[in-house]
């Protein structure tokens, strides 16, 4: 069986006009201008599609063309079609099946016995004795249909995770070329062919050769790693098995298909490498405390029993002054963590609209990182004033602020481009919704009509984030010293 992705319909899209269809490669980078957007229901294979075909597009064309095609190409909304007669030319390399070369899988491995689940492609597919919550699979028994393997095979260099040991007992599982999967942040347009122009940029990087050219490709040791070689790395090595009769129900999509069920799933090795550079288009890099690089990650839902609450407005602030010539236009923030093995996993978007100049973004910036800081120590500002020196915060109040954070720290998120673009105002007003909830959190913990019970009420009920300007510091006058003037 032959299953070539430049033609076979598996990338799922909608097109301007609202229609949903499955399309090959070529049919997403021909008629990119009139498709909105990769469709996929899981943001990781939105992210990971995305970032494919920018590679494909670098593959074939190269940097972007000079100005007058740029805003030619800008203006009718479409990629020229003979920019994409290399995918033709090299079509034996999206093979995802047959004898010779595939996609994105090891030829060493072409002999070996298939042992293990298919399943290990998809996150979100339990798999071996990994607890069921929803639902379940049964290895050697569900299985993915071709289209799924391709998608899980794309996703691979973008959020592999490191495991330790691989599958045999010589290779052990390295993480993907960025790590821990950070956070991946797009620029989006208002069409496929605009999101990718927006990403598609001039880059000072050697374009290196991709996986599907080259497989079993090596990261360098030492030095800049080039830009295709990047995008594309696999931290795996995977051979499919063949599908099987009868046609089953496919485990990821749902679709009746023969179904791959067994497949060659092994790590690579350690690719640690102190000389490596490599930084990735669509990664907001910061500096850690001792002058490191590292990039913006998603934070660890279960760690604290208010991540989730704080992590939006951390994310944004590293997002505000990574981006540096500020956020001018939408983007699409995608994050995935996982916990302990696997046993816990969660994929995130969030699409924010662009603020405008670079000195509302520093601005800005400072406000995130105020409204976290006021956030954090809310449970100690409803201490009891008599307790204010203490420095343990009393395990009933860090609960209640605990219990009514995520909600109302969702509604703000929701506010997130007017608080991009806004003022003090918008700020004050984002704070005001933390009033009703402390109110009730006041009732709770003080009840009763003495005088003490309201006053106690009162100073809980208004403790909520102070984002206007606090007045400067006065400087201190020096301390006369003793015994005068020697």
């Amino acid at each position: 069986m032959v299953y070539n992705l430049l033609t076979e319909k598996w990338i799922p899209i909608i097109r301007l006009d609202g229609r949903w269809e499955r399309v090959g490669i070529c049919t997403a980078l021909r008629e990119a201008g009139r498709i909105r957007q990769i469709a996929a229901s899981n943001p990781m294979d939105r992210v990971a599609l995305l970032r494919f075909l920018l590679a494909v597009l670098y593959w074939c064309r190269g940097n972007p063309p000079g100005q007058e095609e740029k805003e030619r190409v800008a203006g009718d909304g479409q990629f020229p079609a003979e920019w994409f007669d290399k995918l033709e030319e090299r079509r034996e390399c999206f093979n995802l099946l047959g004898e010779g070369k595939r996609f994105y899988q090891n030829e060493a491995y072409k002999q070996k016995e298939p042992q293990h689940t298919v399943n290990y492609l998809i996150h979100e597919v339990p798999s071996g004795t990994n607890k069921w919550h929803f639902r379940h699979t049964m290895d050697r028994v569900d299985g993915l249909c071709p289209a799924c393997c391709a998608m899980g095979l794309i996703r691979l260099p973008v959020f592999a995770t490191s495991g330790g040991r691989g599958m045999s007992s010589s290779t052990g599982k390295s993480f993907g070329i960025n790590a821990k999967p950070p956070l991946y942040v797009v620029p989006v347009g208002k069409s496929l062919a605009a999101t990718l122009r927006l990403s598609w940029r001039t880059t000072g990087l050697e374009l290196g050769t991709p996986e599907w050219e080259a497989p079993g490709n090596k990261l360098p040791q030492k030095g800049e790693v080039p830009l295709l070689t990047g995008l594309t790395w696999l931290p795996r090595s995977v051979w499919l098995g063949d599908p099987e009769e009868p046609e089953s129900v496919c485990a990821s999509c749902g679709r009746k298909e023969q179904l791959i069920r067994r497949c060659v799933f092994d790590g690579k090795g350690t690719s640690k490498a102190e000389g490596r550079l490599w930084r990735d288009p669509h990664v907001v890099y910061g500096t850690t405390s001792d002058g490191k690089s590292m990039s913006l990650q998603t934070g660890d839902a279960l760690g604290r029993t208010d991540a989730a609450a704080n992590h939006w407005a951390k994310t944004m602030a590293g997002i505000v002054k990574g981006q540096g010539s500020g956020v001018e236009r939408p983007i699409w923030v995608v994050g995935f963590s996982t916990v302990q093995n696997d046993k816990y996993l969660e994929a995130t978007e969030w699409l924010v609209s662009g603020s405008g100049s670079p000195q509302q973004d520093q601005d800005c910036a400072a406000k995130l990182e105020r409204w976290q800081k006021e956030g954090a120590t809310l449970a100690r500002q409803i201490c009891p004033k008599e307790k204010s020196s203490s420095r343990e915060t009393p395990l009933e109040l860090r609960s209640a602020v605990d219990a009514i954070r995520p909600e109302v720290e969702a509604r703000v998120f929701a506010a997130t481009g007017d608080l991009l673009a806004g003022n003090d105002r918008v700020w004050e007003r984002a704070a005001s919704e933390y009033r009703p909830m402390m109110g009730t959190i006041a009732t709770s913990l003080s009840p009763g009509f003495t005088t003490r019970a309201l006053q106690r009420r009162n100073q809980i009920a208004d403790s909520v984030p102070n984002m206007t300007a606090r007045p400067e510091a006065k400087p201190r006058k020096p301390k006369a010293k003793k015994g005068g003037d020697q």
